[in-house]
């Protein structure tokens, strides 16, 4: 027998309620009382100190000179490693990596030794009704923050200070405080750390790690293709949503571009504005999502830019901000925004996707987001305690050292622009810290620091090749390489691997699922490979290339230490894991050239790459790394 009516309706209002975000409208800020003294803490990702201090001395960080002279200033040490999930996660809850549980942007899942996303979880849901080749679910999906402790803007919440927190890393999903938009850890609608889409009629590779290419054939200027969107959620055999994208070619090699009945006109080298889009399904409904056009050529070579899908602020997919509705509110004050966690699209520079300038508009564009959400927050006066991250300082670094490093490969080809990258972005950190100083009331404190500093990354280091040519990993078979997620590994017979940017584990029995080494033999193989770490030299240049390295049992402390690597390289500056290592992969060389426009780093070892902190008061006890940042602001917000 059929399904009545007025059933059919209750099913799909259950489903509409159950996976699909509730669109806001109005505004729901209430009237507050002031808050008569505040504490604001201004991040700046990755700014470096020999940079900060040289480019004071020239005059050229006004602001940051006059901070530094009326109030407090020092070298900050970082976390080890020197990464920025693990350094902001200590930050917010004061606590060592073996504490909070965040050892990389990388995590091993011991069962399969394949590596997962460290920084959050989304689980799907669990229970489903079976209904007209759907799968309905009847409960949510579960999203969780791998990071444990609790975070000190919690503690002030708890004291009755009013927090509000921007942008911070490793606040996915975001906490239940006064007002919270998550920075690093949010996915794009495709739930992935931002997957980029490049529409071409040239011939190009199209396994590039940060995107997808789509190769199409232009008919008498004409494109007709589709954007591809998140899977099915009610049946996901069906693959992915899309929705229908067409470019005509304009005058003057510009094109006309409609995306669902969006139209709109680019010339080449223009950025698009935020485009909505709808991902459809069911017939009757569909998920949010909004992205940004880059032409980079026009016909007859055809090359359009798509950026990763961010999630819609207005009706966000998933949790992104507290109360809920914050992040439409904030929409509807200063316009749309990125919500992706990681938004600098560093792997498009990367892969040569889009050009440095183009580069540069979307980090002044995304610069521009962050600075009016912030000053938007500070003008209310109604929080006691304000955070806002500023990651700019970091991605404009990671692209463009190679214009501040001279020895790397591609210095010699950079732009004047290029080359001025890094100074225009601590420039510009300077003027928004001398917008805040303007702001601040005789009563109000301020905190400015950063996470870790920055060096030179010129030669990448196969970890795992020296692992196999010392007979701790083994291949299967005959292989002598391997690809990602160890795929010709032999587990029975491999004592130790490498994965993430700075991590050793060994195959512990009990521990990882095809585990060999007992406990009584964990102490002795750490230090025969410790000791045979320490000495290893550049084969091309005898150059060393580790620094220092440790003992993961006595680097952390905590309940999550059994998580965290058993031995951590300290690489020397201007080295750095691969990224094949990263992703757990067995190349031919044990090091290599880096070619690539990601040409500056930090995750070597942290004595090379302090952060900063200025104060405009005096501390009161020493800080002696950005675990004790919190140690400036009392629980209820204030500093003590």
């Amino acid at each position: 027998m059929g399904l009545s009516a007025p059933v059919c309706r209750l099913l799909l209002c259950l489903l509409l309620v159950l996976i699909l975000p509730v669109g806001i409208t109005g505004c729901t800020d209430q009237a507050a009382p002031p808050a008569t003294s505040r504490t604001v803490i201004l991040g700046f990702d990755g700014m470096d100190p020999a940079l900060t201090e040289a480019w004071m001395a020239q005059g050229l960080l006004p602001n940051f000179s006059s901070l530094a002279r009326k109030g407090h200033y020092q070298r900050l040490a970082t976390t080890n490693p020197a990464l920025s999930p693990v350094a902001w996660a200590s930050f917010a809850t004061a606590s060592n990596p073996g504490e909070h549980g965040i050892f990389d942007f990388i995590r091993r899942d011991a069962s399969n030794y394949s590596p997962d996303f460290a920084i959050s979880d989304i689980k799907p849901p669990q229970d489903f009704l079976e209904l007209f080749g759907y799968r309905i679910p009847l409960d949510n999906p579960e999203i969780t923050n791998r990071r444990s402790g609790v975070p000190f803007w919690m503690q002030a919440e708890r004291a009755g200070a009013r927090a509000s927190v921007l942008r911070v890393p490793v606040t996915f999903p975001p906490d239940p405080v006064h007002r919270m938009l998550s920075g690093m850890g949010v996915p794009d609608l495709l739930g992935t750390q931002g997957t980029y889409t490049q529409v071409t009629s040239q011939f190009t590779r199209s396994n590039d790690m940060g995107g997808r290419v789509v190769r199409v054939k232009p008919e008498g200027g004409l494109v007709k293709t589709a954007l591809g969107g998140p899977s099915h959620p009610l049946n996901p055999e069906l693959g992915a949503l899309t929705v229908p994208l067409t470019i005509a070619q304009a005058r003057r090699g510009a094109v006309d571009i409609d995306l669902a009945g969006a139209h709109f006109t680019l010339s080449p080298g223009q950025w698009s504005g935020w485009v909505p889009v709808e991902f459809t399904f069911a017939a009757v409904t569909g998920v949010h999502g909004m992205v940004r056009f880059y032409l980079v050529e026009g016909f007859p070579r055809l090359s359009l830019y798509i950026s990763p899908i961010n999630l819609d602020p207005r009706a966000p997919a998933m949790p992104i901000a507290s109360p809920e509705e914050f992040s439409a509110e904030l929409a509807e004050r200063i316009g749309l925004y990125h919500t992706l966690g990681m938004p600098e699209e560093t792997w498009s520079l990367n892969e040569n996707r889009i050009s440095d300038s183009a580069y540069l508009e979307m980090v002044s564009h995304v610069l521009a987001e962050r600075e009016a959400m912030f000053f938007d927050t500070l003008q209310k006066q109604d929080s006691e305690l304000v955070i806002n991250v500023f990651v700019q300082t970091d991605r404009v670094s990671h692209m463009f050292w190679r214009g501040l490093d001279k020895e790397h490969s591609l210095h010699e080809g950079v732009t004047e622009q290029g080359s001025d990258a890094v100074q225009w972005i601590y420039r510009e950190a300077d003027r928004i810290l001398g917008k805040t100083l303007a702001e601040l009331g005789p009563q109000d404190r301020l905190v400015v620091l950063s996470d870790h500093g920055f060096t030179d990354f010129r030669r990448a280091v196969n970890l795992n090749r020296w692992l196999v040519d010392q007979g701790y990993l083994v291949f299967s078979g005959r292989k002598t390489t391997s690809g990602v997620m160890f795929a010709a590994i032999d587990w029975q017979r491999s004592k130790a691997y490498a994965l993430g940017m700075n991590g050793i584990f060994i195959n512990r029995v009990g521990r990882e699922a095809q585990g060999i080494v007992e406990d009584q033999d964990l102490a002795a193989l750490k230090e025969e490979i410790m000791a045979g770490l320490a000495p290893l030299t550049d084969p091309d240049s005898g150059t060393a290339m580790v620094s220092r390295i440790y003992d993961g049992e006595e680097v952390y402390r905590g309940a999550n230490r059994g998580d965290a690597p058993d031995i951590v390289i300290g690489y020397a500056p201007a080295y750095r894991a691969s990224w094949e290592t990263v992703l757990g992969a067995v190349p031919k060389l044990l090091v290599y050239e880096n070619d690539t426009k990601w040409s500056g780093d930090h995750s070597v070892d942290p004595a090379h790459v302090p952060g900063v902190l200025f104060t405009n008061f005096k501390p009161k006890a020493a800080v002696d790394s950005i675990e004790d940042i919190s140690s400036l602001i009392g629980v209820d917000g204030e500093a003590p």
